[in-house]
This record gives structure tokens, sequence and C-alpha cells, in this order.
């Protein structure tokens, strides 16, 4: 796993009521351009390498753009109108993302485009990765999009650390789920649910919380 995206509709909100729940506060990110978005993170012991929570939020500062152009379909949230913060989505970081992204094709994947991002991060250097990313999300957010950073990391800064306690992948078909996620190189077990439900349960030093 590379990190957890829990998107919320104002970010400093967010930010305060994490802190208030786990005593751990979010370190500023920074925005993404022409993407509509901005974060705050928090890496994540636990996890058997560098992870972390992304706290993904609108940015009032930039200028509206579509939808279907923001980070992870942010957008389509905002559009539907106010949000409750949610975990929208996750992502894992495949030991070549070129490769794994033929095979989730050939076994009928939609798995997304590797396309280029970037964003400033705290220290005002520039912090660029590729990532695949399906549209709508697939498996209504259970399956993970796919991500490369490179040569750096976002945990390369020195974060604050909350503890993931638990992931829980839920799926109608969890069968289906789980082959998708083998295919991807995913961990995590999928289990039977209504519905498709990603949730997560993370620890600081004042309490935890449900996410």
């Amino acid at each position: 796993m590379d990190h957890l995206v829990l998107a919320v509709p104002d970010l400093d909100q967010a930010v305060e009521e994490l802190r208030e729940q786990t005593g751990v506060s979010a370190a500023a990110g920074g925005s993404h351009p022409g993407m509509g978005t901005r974060n705050a993170l928090v890496a994540l012991r636990g996890t058997g390498g560098p992870a972390y929570l992304e706290l993904l939020a609108p940015d009032p500062a930039q200028e509206p753009v579509a939808p279907e152009a923001t980070m992870l379909g942010l957008g389509h949230l905002v559009e539907d109108g106010t949000f409750s913060p949610r975990l929208h989505a996750w992502a894992v970081r495949p030991g070549d993302l070129d490769r794994t992204l033929a095979l989730a094709r050939d076994a009928g994947l939609e798995v997304g485009t590797a396309t280029p991002a970037s964003r400033r991060t705290r220290g005002g250097t520039e912090l660029s990765w590729r990532l695949a990313v399906p549209h709508p999300l697939g498996l209504g957010g259970v399956q993970p999009f796919l991500i490369d950073w490179g040569s750096s990391h976002p945990t390369d800064d020195d974060l604050p650390e909350l503890d993931l306690v638990e992931l829980t992948l839920g799926h109608p078909d969890p069968d289906r789920a789980q082959q998708v996620l083998d295919v991807l190189g995913a961990g995590g077990a999928v289990v039977g649910a209504p519905r498709p439900t990603l949730g997560a349960v993370v620890a600081g030093p004042g309490g935890q919380t449900v996410l």
C-alpha cells in the first residue's frame, strides 16, 4: 500500500478534526495545479513500508475545473452537493508500474493510463509522480489506483505519524474483487458487503478514529 485518500470538503476543518480525534496534526502538503485540489499528509505506521494518509480537498485558490479533471475525480463529490469526509480511494505502489498496467489490461481490468503529475512540497521542491486512475474508480473504490514516485516519496519529509490499526475492504462480489487486488499486487483481504466499502482505523497519542 502507498496511501489512503480521505476526501474532505474543507481541508482546514478536516485537519483540526483529525487533531482533536488523534492528537496528530496533518502536515500541509500542497496544491495540485490545474486539478482543483490541495492536500495535507500524515505518515502511516504498520504498513510494512512508506505509506501515508492524504486528506484531499477542493482548493479554493484555484480556478474551478471540470469534475473529471480534478484529482481522483474529487469534483464529482462536490458536484453532487455538500459531502461528508469519506475514505474515497487508496493507492498501491508496484515495483514496475508499466508492467503491472500491462498485466492488468491482459486480465481485462480497467486501470487507466499512466499520467504525470506534480506539486510543490512544504520545503518548496517539486514532487513528481506518475499515476494510473480508472474513471470511475474501480469496484466502487475498492480497487486501488496505481502510483510510481520514482526516486522520491512524500514520506521523505518529516511527517507526523499515525498507526494504521485496520484497513477494511468490502464488496458484494468479494471473490472477484480479491482477484482484481491480486492482479494489481495489492495486499488486503476483501470481505462480503452489501455495497463497495473502504474503511480504516487510525490511532495516535490522543485516541483513534474510524475513516
